[in-house]
């Protein structure tokens, strides 16, 4: 079996290792192909998995679960490696960051880098909210922060946020400290390397932030109240999130 991905496609550019048959025709392959289909974007379904190895197959599905990889997870790994050129971009960010907190702080045994990851913006939109999509509060940001300063000595935490401009008014209101910076906004796939290369992460809500996390192997401060209860989108999820978020994370609201 061998997975095919079209040439131009953005996860070619970002992704290098990736063990992918790139053809420049992979749309009209997909439409001679048989469908697959997954029944919820955030919980494991085993049919989705079920392939047959004579058959051309196109899988359309979020893999919104950690139970798909978790037997190929160091592979998985090893293939979803940032291309250097967005690595060294990523480094660069936290270096200057670290630095600059440094030089203010005098601070530089054992820092401990947080990776802060925040989505609001099209979360807050009425539709949004009709199917039952959440925000974290500032709240459980404020909770999470104090989770590492106990857990620490010293701390940085690096806030990232989508370039819109409720996102950032929001973040500048509210994410505020000695040793809180905000970072200025850079390229997605930037973002989510430097996010990555973190000792630590804290997420709210979304894909971005839940990858982010996920290929960051230090500790994960989740926030667990992501879903309306009995909403539209609740049925994307198991019952108890359990498939949606990896045992080892840490949840909290």
């Amino acid at each position: 079996m061998v997975l095919v991905v079209d040439t131009n496609d953005l996860i070619q550019t970002v992704f290098p290792n990736l063990n992918a048959l790139a053809i420049d025709s992979a749309f009209y392959f997909c439409n001679s192909s048989r469908l697959v289909y997954e029944r919820r974007a955030c919980a494991y379904d085993i049919d989705t998995m079920q392939f047959d190895n004579k058959k051309n197959t196109t899988l359309k599905a979020y893999l919104q679960s950690w139970k798909y990889f978790k037997d190929v997870e160091m592979e998985i790994r090893r293939q979803f490696v940032f291309k250097q050129e967005v690595q060294d971009k990523a480094q660069a960010i936290i270096n200057n960051y670290t630095r600059e907190y440094i030089q203010h702080s005098n601070i530089s045994n054992n820092l401990q880098i947080i990776g802060v990851h925040i989505r609001r913006g099209d979360y807050l939109k009425p539709g949004k909210i009709a199917f039952g999509y959440k925000v974290a509060t500032k709240s459980y940001l404020y909770k999470a922060f104090k989770f590492f300063r106990s857990k620490f000595k010293n701390c940085l935490f690096l806030i990232f946020t989508a370039p819109n401009r409720i996102d950032l008014k929001w973040r500048k209101y509210h994410m505020n400290g000695s040793d809180v910076i905000n970072v200025d906004a850079n390229e997605r796939d930037v973002d989510m390397c430097a996010l990555s290369k973190c000792n630590h992460t804290i997420i709210t809500v979304g894909s971005f932030g839940w990858w982010s996390a996920w290929l960051n192997q230090g500790m994960t401060i989740y926030y667990n109240d992501v879903v309306k209860p009995n909403s539209y989108l609740s049925r994307d999820f198991s019952a108890d999130m359990k498939d949606y978020f990896p045992s080892s994370w840490i949840g909290m609201q």
